[in-house]
């Protein structure tokens, strides 16, 4: 039996703290930063213990340009780095990065103390590239009005969707991990007209509700993203959260679990290039993706061996 990390399955949190990685140069991770990060799990209890109202949780992924110099000659199967789609009309750019920290909480203070102690304790071996805070904003919505996740797994689905089990035992409880950082045209966006708008997202903006086929256009964000294979519909747990400052970039921050890198490849495929029925996704014509990146986060178990 195998224990996600904290953070992969709990329902959506009010703050989101994501920390982008890249070992420094001629530097590589050695045996300080392995036996931290075996701990940090129980770290992460213990901060989660002391304050039970903030409901903080934690994951800790590693990209497949540095896996080796934490698990030596052994590696999740289907571990990759982001994909590069060939044909591409929309930019998707691959950002190099090497570690990821993905913390969750109903207080951002904790966010903060806890990233700030993460960062110190590995700056001999990692330089941080990118730091965003996610927020709750409304009743879960964008920052373009629509409420962001409505196709996430519910209950005992979630664990299914998003972790490795028995094909691929030896990693069974980790779950591949993407994110994208996108930056919103609002200015552009709210020019639109609320139908438009609809049409561009495929979903009604105050009630919620899937346009009817007839209506929902081929380009509409849902039509790219939600797709059949035999019979049934590919999934992913999203954590995706707003970010941003008045005046400055703001946008939304992806973030996706799932058992296999696959499902998202196949999803950001029909979004930015034409696929068989020619098409790409609208929402890109007022978003656009500036960062991306590929990580596994593993188990519990398989971190507690870092420091093996």
């Amino acid at each position: 039996m195998f224990t996600p990390q904290s953070g992969i399955l709990p329902a959506a949190s009010s703050n989101g703290l994501f920390l982008l990685f890249r070992r420094r140069l001629g530097r590589r991770a050695d045996a300080e930063l392995k036996a931290f990060f075996a701990t940090l799990p129980s770290k992460a209890d213990e901060l989660a213990a002391a304050h039970p109202e903030a409901q903080f949780c934690v994951v800790l992924g590693f990209g497949a340009e540095v896996w080796p110099e934490f698990y030596l000659g052994e590696k999740p199967e289907l571990l990759r780095s982001f994909p590069r789609i060939p044909g591409a009309i929309h930019p998707a750019p691959s950002t190099s990065a090497d570690v990821v920290l993905h913390l969750r909480a109903e207080r951002y203070d904790l966010l903060h103390e806890f990233a700030t102690m993460v960062v110190q304790a590995s700056s001999h071996c990692l330089d941080v590239i990118e730091t965003t805070h996610g927020f709750r904003y409304r009743d879960c919505r964008d920052l373009t009005g629509f409420v962001d996740g409505t196709e996430n797994p519910q209950d005992e689905a979630r664990a299914q969707v998003a972790l490795v089990g028995s094909e691929d035992a030896a990693w069974a409880g980790g779950s591949y991990l993407h994110i994208q950082r996108y930056v919103h045209r609002m200015e552009t966006w709210n020019k639109l007209p609320v139908k438009q708008q609809e049409a561009v997202i495929g979903r009604t903006k105050e009630s919620n509700e899937e346009l009817a086929d007839d209506d929902k256009p081929l380009t509409a964000h849902i039509s790219r993203v939600v797709i059949e294979e035999n019979g049934e519909e590919l999934e992913i747990l999203r954590h995706s959260l707003p970010y941003g400052t008045p005046g400055g970039d703001q946008g939304l921050y992806f973030a996706s679990y799932c058992k296999t890198p696959a499902n998202f490849e196949k999803m950001l495929a029909k979004m930015i290039a034409p696929t068989s029925d020619g098409r790409v996704d609208h929402l890109l014509n007022f978003s656009r993706a500036v960062s991306g990146a590929a990580f596994f986060a593993p188990s519990r178990e398989a971190l507690a061996r870092l420091a093996k």
